[in-house]
């Protein structure tokens, strides 16, 4: 049996510093995985976002390089680590190619060896792509619904695949049966700060999920850990408070 764990959405430096650290102190101390995945959107990109951004706002790239970094080590101990793109990565590309078109053929460039994922043992899989954890479809995601669930059944109708994805910064589930085979879609919470300047009062959820799946059968079991105090905690694992 294969225990994953995925995160996504951390938006780094705009994380939920309390919760990403007990997060990541839960997956070292209690879970001991065998596998994570970071699941898109890990890093912000802010600097070189096109969108309008407050001049009060000091963060550069190196910033989320190094917080990249400092992320990735936390893992170290983990057999198996992949980081599948989103959007926010995909913005080095976009910038590159929009501002600088003669540097996107220097490979020193590409996200993957700008971060050193694979100095961190991190395998990339580049955003709209995706990684099978047994049955299970895992991508960032590129659709965004108005409510909870309604984001996991449109990656379900998308890709006829039991899914799980992040992007929209909720938790929800989505199950569909046909001919006696059940599917299901999963929406996978952030982790990031839950009052960005560009926004008030958004419906985000914080969570992430940890997948057991058999390596033989490709059978698998998704279980979501919502976080629902603001300090952080508790995750209830198998009905057992691990954070706190």
């Amino acid at each position: 049996m294969l225990t994953t764990i995925i995160i996504n959405d951390i938006h780094l430096p705009f994380e939920d510093k309390p919760v990403v650290k007990l997060v990541t102190n839960f997956i070292k101390y209690d879970l001991d995985p065998d596998q994570i995945i970071l699941n898109g959107d890990i890093v912000d990109c802010f600097p070189i976002s096109q969108f309008e951004k407050s001049p009060l706002t000091r963060v550069n790239l190196q910033d989320e390089i190094e917080a990249a970094r400092n992320l990735m080590n936390a893992f170290k101990n983990v057999p198996h680590k992949l980081w599948i793109g989103g959007n926010h990565e995909d913005r080095l590309r976009r910038y590159i190619w929009n501002q600088a078109p003669a540097l996107g053929v220097l490979s020193e460039l590409e996200f993957p060896q700008l971060f050193k994922l694979a100095d961190y043992g991190f395998k990339w899989v580049p955003y709209k792509e995706y990684s099978m954890v047994g049955q299970l479809m895992v991508t960032h995601g590129e659709i965004c619904r108005k409510h909870s669930g309604e984001s996991a059944r449109a990656h379900y109708e998308k890709f006829g695949l039991s899914v799980l994805h992040g992007h929209t910064h909720r938790m929800g589930v989505f199950y569909k049966t046909k001919l006696g085979r059940p599917k299901a879609a999963f929406e996978n919470g952030c982790l990031c700060g839950m009052s960005p300047a560009w926004t008030k009062y958004p419906d985000w959820q914080q969570g992430l999920a940890v997948v057991h799946s058999d390596e033989q059968t490709g059978e698998f079991h998704v279980q979501q850990l919502p976080i629902f105090n603001r300090n952080g905690k508790p995750v209830f694992y198998y009905g057992k408070d691990r954070i706190g």
